[in-house]
């Protein structure tokens, strides 16, 4: 998150280095190195050649011993996440909304450039999803695309309201479907019951 912010702000090297931070923690954030390229509006080869660069580096430092581990572990036992379709589909709705109505968003063309590429590949991995012998791989991978909602969703009533719909009414929309979205997780998804430490009233009686 912290990178996307220095993407905005034109500043790749930042970016590279916050995302090799985040990869100390999980190592496959490594896959976003190349992103920074996407924003590149002046000396683009030049950017893109030192990001590929240091892509390629920081994948053989920090991720490439795991490979074949993950490999195995995902793609030859075919694991599975019950959740996995719905959360890229989550991702594939902003992705369409924004490249239909980009024009309408308010943003500097390098930002208006690199959310165009991150909205092609979140609508990527549905195709990725169908393909793939285990949908916890495209998940874990389509994870790192959750920004994107919050990014169209955010603007989205602004967007709408430069073609002359009303602002307060797609507040209100963008706000009913967040809520509904928590209250579905909340009281259907397979795993939500470990996620409830927040017992407070009156919903704990929902849980119950």
């Amino acid at each position: 998150m912290l990178g996307l912010v220095a993407l905005a702000d034109q500043k790749t090297i930042q970016f590279v280095v916050l995302v090799v931070a985040g990869a100390l923690f999980h190592k496959s954030a490594v896959i976003l190195i190349p992103l920074a390229a996407l924003s590149s509006t002046q000396k683009r080869l030049w950017t893109a050649f030192w990001v590929g660069a240091a892509a390629v580096l920081f994948y053989s430092l920090l991720l490439e011993d795991s490979v074949e581990t993950l490999r195995v572990s995902y793609i030859e036992a075919e694991y599975q996440s019950s959740g996995a379709a719905i959360r890229v589909a989550m991702n594939a709705v902003p992705a369409a909304i924004f490249l239909m109505l980009r024009k309408h968003f308010d943003m500097p063309e390098h930002m208006r450039t690199f959310w165009t590429w991150m909205s092609l590949r979140g609508i990527g991995f549905v195709g990725l999803l169908v393909v793939s012998p285990s949908s916890t791989a495209v998940d874990r991978m389509a994870l790192y695309w959750i920004p994107l909602q919050l990014f169209v969703l955010s603007r989205l009533p602004n967007a709408m309201a430069s073609m002359g719909s009303t602002r307060n009414v797609w507040v209100q929309a963008v706000v009913a479907y967040s809520g509904a979205v928590l209250f579905v997780w909340l009281n259907f998804a397979d795993n939500a019951l470990y996620w409830l430490p927040y017992q407070f009233y009156p919903w704990v009686a929902l849980w119950e």
